[in-house]
C-alpha cells in the first residue's frame, strides 16, 4: 500500500507531502489545478518515463519520494531482496527519484542506487495506475488479446482457489501455454530462416559455394600451425645476421679459450692465477676464498667457450633457407590480411567456413532434414496453439460473465459483453506467432434487443469508462494488486451511472487502497480521505497546493462540484445530504 508521497519542484508543485490511508482516497479540484500532476509523480516513482520538462521552472531538479508498506506482500519483500534491495523489519520500501534538468538525476530504493529497470521491477504489482484516456485502448482490437491473457493468466490465483478450468485442455495455465508456444515458435522460426537461406537464389548459392571452396583450399594448402609464425620470425632474425653472429661467437671463443700468438686466452690467464695461488696458499690460508672464486671463474670460462664453439659450428649462413623463411612469412602475412589477425584466428575461420561449405555441398540433405524439423515443430506449434485457443475461450467465457456482473453494478443491467476468440479459418503453424494465432475481440450490447457489436462501433465515452472500470476491477481482484489508481475514470458519466461508479469504487476500496482523481461529487462523497488540489499565484509564480479536507471543508468542495462557480446555501445543504447518504451507502456496499 502507498503510505506517503512527497513531491518537490515538480511541474507546478513547489513542495507537497501526502499521507494516504487505506480505503478510497479522492483528489478533486478545478480543471488545471494540477490533479494529474500528482499521478504523473506516482507513475514516475513506479519507474515510468519522466521528461526533464517536469522540473519546475528555475530549479535544477525535481524530487519524488514514496513510501510503500509491504507488510502484506511477503513475496514482494523476497523479490526485493533478490534484487539486492534491503528491506528492514518495518517492511517499508522507500523510493526516491531525482529528475535533473541537465544532469541524469538518480534513483534509490531503501538507500540502494538502482536503475529505472530495477525500479520498475521493484514496484511491479504494487500499484495499478489507470490513466484518464486509457479506456480508449479498448477501441484497439489488438489490445483485447493481451487483456484476456492477463485475466486468464491469473485465474489459478483467483480467491486462493485451485481452479483447473484451463487444465482440462491439457496445457496447464494460460500463461504457461503462451510461454511454451513462444519457445517453440522461436525454434520454428530459426529452422524456417535456415530453410529460406538454403532455398534462396541458386546463383547466389553457387557463387557463395565457389568463394568458400577457394578460401578453404587456400587456407588448407597453407598448412598453418599455431606458433609457427613466431618461430619463423626468430629464425629469420638469426639467418639475416648469420655472418655477424658466427664471427662474434668465434672471436669470443678464441678470447676465452684459444688465445693467439700475441695474447693469452682468458682460460690460460685464469689457469696461471690459479696455479700461483695454489703455490702460496700454504703461507696464508686466507687466500682460499680468492682461489675458490678464480677456480669457479675458470670453470665458467671453459663452459662458456664450449657453448660458443658449438654455436659457431651450428650457425650457417644459408641464403636459400632465409629466402624460404621470408617467403613463408610473406604467405602468412598475406593470409592474415584476408582471414584474421593471427594464425589461431585464421584456423578458427577455416573451421567455420569448412562447416558452412560442407553444409552447402550437402544442402539437399540438410533441406530435407530441416523440412522434417519444420514439420515436427509445426505440429507441436499447432497442438499448443489449439490448447491456447481452448484456454482462452474458457477464460473468455468467465471474463465475459464477470464483466456483465460488474456492469450491472455500474447501472448497466441490460448490457451484454462477450469475448470472442477465433483462430483464422484453416489455421496452420504458418499463421502462428509467439502470441498464438487467435483473434480476440470484445463485443458489447448496451440494451435489450440490440445485437452484439464491436466496441468501437457503438460505445459512448461513459460506457467505455465503465467497461474499463469493470475490467480493471476484475483484473485487480485476480492479480491482488494492493493499490489502484484511477485518473478521471468517470469521464463522460453522470446521473445514476455516476452513483453506481461511486459505489463500485467504494466497494473496491473496502479491501484495497484506491486513489482516484474525479470530477464527480458522487465519487468524492464516498471518499474515506479527501484531498483538494488548488492553484494560486504566489510571488509572481503559480503554485499548486494539496490539502486534506475535514468534514466541513468536504461539504464546501462538494458544493463547488455540484454548483460550479456559484456556491449557495442550497448546494451546501445538498452537499451535506450527499455526505450523509454516502456514509450509509459506503457501509452498505462494503458489507456485501
Amino acid at each position: 500500500m502507498l503510505l506517503e508521497i512527497a513531491i518537490e519542484q515538480f511541474a507546478l508543485i513547489e513542495y507537497v507531502r501526502l499521507q494516504f490511508a487505506g480505503g478510497l482516497n479522492v483528489l478533486t479540484g478545478e480543471t488545471g489545478a494540477g490533479k494529474s500532476i500528482i499521478l504523473d509523480a506516482v507513475q514516475g516513482v513506479l519507474g515510468g518515463r519522466i521528461s526533464a520538462d517536469v522540473v519546475r521552472s528555475g530549479e535544477d531538479k525535481a524530487v519524488v519520494e514514496a513510501v510503500f508498506d509491504l507488510s502484506a506482500e511477503p513475496e514482494k519483500i523476497a523479490a526485493l531482496r533478490d534484487l539486492g534491495i534491503p528491506v528492514e523489519d518495518d517492511n517499508l520500501l522507500l523510493v526516491r527519484r531525482e529528475i535533473g534538468r541537465i544532469s541524469r538525476g538518480g534513483i534509490r530504493a531503501n538507500g540502494r542506487t538502482v536503475t529505472v529497470g530495477m525500479l520498475r521491477e521493484a514496484c511491479e504489482g504494487l500499484v495499478d495506475l489507470h490513466g484518464q484516456h486509457e479506456h480508449q485502448s479498448l477501441l484497439h482490437v489488438e489490445k483485447h488479446l493481451d487483456l484476456l491473457d492477463q485475466y486468464g493468466g491469473s485465474l489459478l490465483q483467483q480467491e486462493g482457489k485451485s481452479i483447473d478450468l484451463l487444465d482440462r485442455y491439457g496445457g496447464g495455465p494460460l500463461v504457461g501455454l503462451r510461454d511454451e508456444l513462444g519457445s517453440v515458435v522461436q525454434e520454428l522460426q530459426r529452422v524456417q530462416g535456415e530453410l529460406k537461406a538454403l532455398l534462396g537464389d541458386e546463383r547466389d548459392r553457387a557463387r557463395k559455394e565457389d568463394l568458400l571452396r577457394f578460401q578453404v583450399e587456400e587456407l588448407t594448402a597453407a598448412k598453418l600451425v599455431v606458433g609457427e609464425e613466431e618461430e619463423l620470425e626468430a629464425e629469420r632474425g638469426v639467418l639475416a645476421h648469420a655472418g655477424k653472429l658466427k664471427l662474434t661467437a668465434a672471436t669470443a671463443h678464441a678470447n676465452l679459450y684459444e688465445g693467439n700468438g700475441r695474447q693469452l686466452s682468458a682460460n690460460d690467464l685464469l689457469g696461471r692465477v690459479k696455479t700461483d695461488l695454489e703455490d702460496v696458499i700454504r703461507h696464508d690460508p686466507s687466500l682460499g676464498e680468492a682461489l675458490e672464486l678464480v677456480g669457479s671463474a675458470l670453470v665458467h670460462v671453459q663452459e662458456a667457450s664450449h657453448v660458443l664453439a658449438a654455436y659457431r659450428d651450428r650457425i650457417d649462413d644459408d641464403p636459400s633457407r632465409l629466402a624460404l623463411v621470408e617467403a613463408r612469412l610473406d604467405l602468412i602475412s598475406g593470409l592474415k590480411r584476408k582471414y584474421g589477425d593471427s594464425v589461431a584466428e585464421m584456423l578458427q575461420y577455416l573451421g567455420e567456413i569448412s562447416a558452412e561449405l560442407d553444409r552447402l555441398e550437402h544442402s539437399q540433405e540438410l533441406i530435407d532434414q530441416l523440412h522434417q524439423e519444420e514439420a515436427g515443430l509445426g505440429a507441436r506449434t499447432e497442438a499448443i496453439a489449439h490448447k491456447l485457443t481452448g484456454a482462452r475461450r474458457t477464460a473468455a467465457g468467465e471474463l465475459g460473465r464477470r464483466v456483465v456482473r460488474e456492469l450491472a453494478d455500474l447501472g448497466m443491467g441490460n448490457a451484454r459483453f462477450e469475448v470472442v476468440v477465433d483462430p483464422p479459418a484453416g489455421a496452420s503453424f504458418h499463421d502462428v506467432t509467439a502470441r498464438g494465432w487467435d483473434r480476440v475481440e470484445f463485443l458489447f450490447s448496451p440494451n435489450v434487443g440490440e445485437p452484439l457489436k464491436p466496441l468501437a462501433k457503438i460505445v459512448s465515452g461513459g460506457e467505455m469508462s465503465r467497461i474499463m472500470l469493470a475490467l480493471k476491477v476484475i483484473l485487480a481482484r485476480v492479480d491482488g494488486v494492493p493499490s489502484l489508481v484511477f485518473d478521471e475514470i468517470d469521464t463522460g458519466i453522470s446521473g445514476r451511472a455516476a452513483q453506481a461508479v461511486a459505489e463500485k469504487l467504494a466497494r473496491i476500496a473496502g479491501d484495497r487502497q484506491v486513489l482516484c482523481v474525479t470530477h464527480l461529487p458522487q465519487v468524492a462523497a464516498m471518499a474515506d480521505s479527501h484531498y483538494l488540489i488548488t492553484k494560486q499565484a504566489e510571488d509572481g509564480r503559480t503554485v499548486t497546493h494539496v490539502d486534506e479536507l475535514d468534514e466541513a471543508a468536504r461539504a464546501d468542495e462538494l458544493a463547488r462540484m455540484i454548483g460550479g462557480a456559484e456556491v449557495s446555501a442550497y448546494t451546501i445543504d445538498a452537499a451535506r445530504d450527499m455526505l450523509r447518504l454516502a456514509h450509509t451507502h459506503k457501509h452498505r456496499v462494503r458489507a456485501v
